[in-house]
């Protein structure tokens, strides 16, 4: 790669994410490896795929610049700006302009050999029009927030997930069959109907909750929320599940499956997972 530094002169940088903890420490997007994670999922070839898939909107000449300049706060800065720009902003998701390029991508890394399969998994929360309808859309757009959160929770760092519509998502599995995929959506699927909550605490006051784990929690000014939550019911979400390879290589086929089983789940009776 071919760059010119802070006084005129060309120079070389062999992969422009070559930074080390200086720089890596900084940005705020990459996940921290759980014990028992793989290298190739750590925060180098995090940074690595993302610029793969955000860079070449023509950041990347800038970015170059400030690292050849030695600097990498401002380089770090960049990024995470750019990375907050790709984001739902109430889901902390992925925006769903992003996901066709990550589909071709992948598809590419079958073909070349440089992966086994991928997978993509629908999901919809199940009756959410009628919280909207009964709880209000304030409420409505909490549950979608914690939704997020929890999700991400229960995705390894090379996943990834859409905000695909109101209450629909999307999430890709790199490097997994469709066997690994269903077992991934059902444990997603758990985690959703396991934690999050909507119900009422103290006397008139409207929530989505998550009961079990602090960190995920809503803010909230009210010192008892805790103590005195009541629980309404049980947010559940359908999940639909597709492998690429099963789709004869093709990714246009593999949306229309993994829509097909989605809806095939929510006729089935909801909060469960299909496939064909």
């Amino acid at each position: 790669m071919d760059l010119l530094n802070a006084a005129g002169d060309k120079i070389w940088l062999d992969r422009g994410f070559h930074f080390g903890d200086e720089f890596f420490s900084q940005l705020d997007f990459i996940k921290q490896l759980p014990k028992g994670h793989k290298k190739r999922d750590g925060s180098e070839a995090q940074c690595n795929v993302f610029y793969q898939d955000i860079m070449n909107y023509g950041f990347l000449d800038i970015h170059n610049y400030l690292i050849a300049s030695g600097r990498v706060d401002l380089a770090a800065k960049n990024l995470n700006e750019i990375n907050r720009l790709a984001l739902d902003p109430l889901t902390g998701l992925q925006k769903k302009e992003f996901l066709k390029r990550k589909l071709q991508r992948f598809g590419n890394e079958v073909y070349q050999c440089q992966s086994d399969d991928f997978a993509l998994v629908m999901c919809d929360i199940d009756h959410f029009k009628k919280v909207n309808d009964t709880y209000g859309h304030a409420v409505g757009d909490d549950t979608l927030t914690l939704f997020g959160r929890i999700l991400s929770k229960g995705l390894r760092p090379c996943d990834v997930a859409y905000r695909y519509g109101g209450e629909e998502f999307l999430i890709i599995l790199p490097n997994t069959n469709l066997e690994g995929a269903l077992a991934a959506a059902e444990r997603m699927r758990l985690l959703i109907h396991n934690t999050l909550k909507l119900g009422h605490y103290g006397l008139n006051h409207i929530a989505a909750y998550q009961l079990d784990d602090s960190e995920l929690t809503l803010e909230t000014t009210d010192e008892d929320m805790n103590n005195t939550f009541f629980l309404a019911q049980k947010i559940s979400c359908s999940f639909g599940v597709a492998s690429y390879t099963e789709c004869e290589y093709s990714s246009e086929l593999l949306f229309q499956r993994a829509d097909k089983c989605l809806y095939s789940a929510k006729k089935s009776g909801r909060n469960c997972v299909a496939f064909e």
